[in-house]
Formats: C-alpha cells, structure tokens, sequence
C-alpha cells in the first residue's frame, strides 16, 4: 500500500507492516533517481514528515543521500508542526490558538534560527519583549517548546536543547457568580441566550457542550442530561475530556429545556439563533457581556465571563457538600486536581475562624 503523493509507502517485511520513504526525484545533472529507504520514526505522520523533508532536501543539492540539515523553526512550522503534529495530536480550538500565538510573535522572533540553534537566551529574550508589551510568555513559550519536542519526535532536531522552566502561575481559586446572580441574569435573557446559561450554570456545560447540545439529548422521562458532544472551533467532537457524561437535570432547568425543545426534531440543536444557526463561541461571549452590561446600568453586577457560569455550578455543588468526586463527573474533569480547585473555605468559614479570637 503506497502513497504516491507524500512519498511513503506501507511495505510488509517478516510479517509485519513498515513505513517506507519512496520517491523519485531529479539528480544535480538532470537525471531522474529514486531515493528509498525506512522510515526513521514508523508512524503515518512521522514517515510523511520525514518523507517530505528528505524530498525538499534532495532538490536543494540534488544528491541522493541529502547532507542532514536542521531545518529552521518557521520550515519545521509550515511543513511538519502545523500539517501533521498539531492535525494529529490537537483539538480544532488548541489548533486555532497555536495559529494565533505564532502570528504574535513566535514566528517573528524564532522562524529564522534553525531549530539546534535556539538555547535558553532566545527564550528569555522573547519573554521579556512580551513583558514589555504586557503580554504574558507562558502560553507563547509553552508553544514554542512544544514544537522543539515534536521536533525531536519526526527527527528533524537531533537532541533538545536545554531550556529555561517555564513562569509559574499562581494558583486562583475559582471565581463564581452566587446563586442571585444567576436568577437575575436568567430573568434578563431571552431566546438561546437565556437557554445557554442556564445549561452552564444548572448542568455546568462548557460552552462547546452548549452550543453541540440537541433535543435527543434530553431524556425528561429520567430527567437526565446526555452529554456526548461539543463544538472545538467549528467541528463538532467528544466532549473535552473524551468522555461522555449523564448529568441529572436541577430543577430550575427542567422548564427552560422543556420550552427550548418544544417542536424540534430530535437532532435539532438547542441553543440556536432566529435564522436556525448555531451561535459561534465569540457570539455567546459577547452576548452574554452585553446582557451584563445592560442590566449594570440599572444595578450593581460584575461582569462575568461564559465559563465563569460553570465554575458556579461546580461550586455551589461542593458548598451544598457534595463530593469532589461526583462534582469531578458531573463536570467531565478528567483530572481530580482541577475540581479540587473548588474545594476552599468560605467567606462565612474565614469569617467565623477569625471571630474565634474574640472568645
């Protein structure tokens, strides 16, 4: 089984299945060669890469035997990181924010210097030009490590180089809206909107979940929640955590799931705008801090973000006294560590620890 096109092919030898780079190519004198031999790394993704840096390799000296280069870190970017590690290895939406953090900066600062040649100067250098424009460096330096390893792994950098630790990040406690809020948020929205939040903040729903969730999902016999899908980016996969999960359904949302799948057939969505499309994430962010805004012009609200509604779901669980474990389900973690962050003493548990000086 061969692929003409990326220049590997899928050979059995003693039994067993091995990836082949095999291609033809035209030789310093014009004469047309062929250059064949295993792959380094015997993945589909890992021969392809190889395949296709042999391939750009032997036109540039035109030998059959390429004199190894390190390529630089925009070339490994462009032909292998992006086309095949992120492809295989990232959801859409980590794939749209590594685009993103590439065009701020990394690209700019390391796309030039080949991929042996970037040491722990480079990395301090970077970080402190985005000081300097106020930008944090840990998502940007984290990246550009990540594509040093996966560089290592397709065999185009022949060891990793030594590299600074990353900053540290403080841990914050989760910051949640209280229960009023909620109501009073509920009580000011309509349409999707109002069905949106009330997902996040009764069922903890991230907003991938919201907007992938359909009427066939809502067993009211049970009164349960399936959640089996979400959007990243704009394709629709299993849930982040690569689980699906049953999530009973509160009270205060039974109604709201009631009207939203009035009349709509079982694969019909159930947050969707007017024209019948569902609404993108940037939509449901801005609708909701408008919504906000709105209604802190008649009174006093902070304005809270999407995902904020489903920290309050998680910590209004553990404040009734609910498990971390069940909380940990409930919401898809897939570490214990992160719904751990919810487990933390009170304002009223501070307040009457220190009111025990007074005794």
């Amino acid at each position: 089984m061969g692929d003409r096109s990326s220049g590997v092919r899928r050979e059995m030898r003693g039994g067993r299945p091995l990836w082949v780079i095999d291609f033809r190519y035209l030789d310093k004198h014009g004469r047309r060669q062929r250059f064949r031999r295993d792959a380094s790394l015997q993945t589909a993704a890992g021969a392809r890469a190889e395949a296709e840096r042999l391939r750009v390799l032997v036109q540039g000296n035109g030998t059959a035997e390429p004199t190894p280069t390190v390529p630089t870190f925009a070339t490994f970017v462009a032909s292998v990181f992006t086309p095949f590690y992120a492809v295989s290895k990232c959801r859409p939406a980590t794939r749209e924010r590594y685009a993103a953090l590439l065009k701020q900066g990394l690209l700019a600062h390391f796309g030039e210097k080949r991929l042996d040649e970037i040491g722990p100067g480079d990395f301090r250098m970077y970080a402190a030009g985005l000081a300097a424009r106020g930008i944090g460096a840990r998502a940007h330096l984290s990246l550009a490590r990540t594509v040093l390893r996966a560089a290592l792994e397709f065999g185009a950098l022949p060891k990793l180089p030594e590299l600074p630790k990353l900053p540290k990040v403080g841990k914050k406690l989760p910051d949640a809206p209280e229960a009023d809020v909620i109501v009073t948020l509920l009580g000011n929205a309509m349409g999707w909107l109002r069905v949106a939040i009330a997902l996040a903040a009764y069922a903890g729903l991230r907003s991938g979940e919201v907007r992938a969730i359909e009427v066939r999902d809502v067993d009211l016999k049970r009164n349960e929640l399936h959640v089996r899908r979400a959007f990243s980016a704009s394709e629709v996969l299993t849930p982040k955590s690569g689980d699906e999960r049953l999530v009973p359904i509160a009270p205060p949302l039974r109604d709201i799931l009631v009207e939203a799948a009035r009349d709509k057939l079982p694969h019909a969505r159930l947050v969707v705008r007017p024209d019948g499309a569902t609404p993108s994430r940037q939509k449901v962010l801005r609708s909701l801090q408008d919504l906000e805004t709105r209604i802190a012009k008649t009174k006093e609200m902070q304005i809270w973000s999407f995902h904020q509604l489903r920290h309050s779901f998680c910590s209004s669980l553990v404040r009734n006294g609910v498990s971390v474990e069940a909380v940990r389900v409930l919401a898809g973690h897939a570490d214990l560590k992160t719904t751990q962050r919810y487990v933390h003493a009170s304002a009223a548990d501070l307040k009457a620890a220190v009111l025990t000086l007074a005794r």
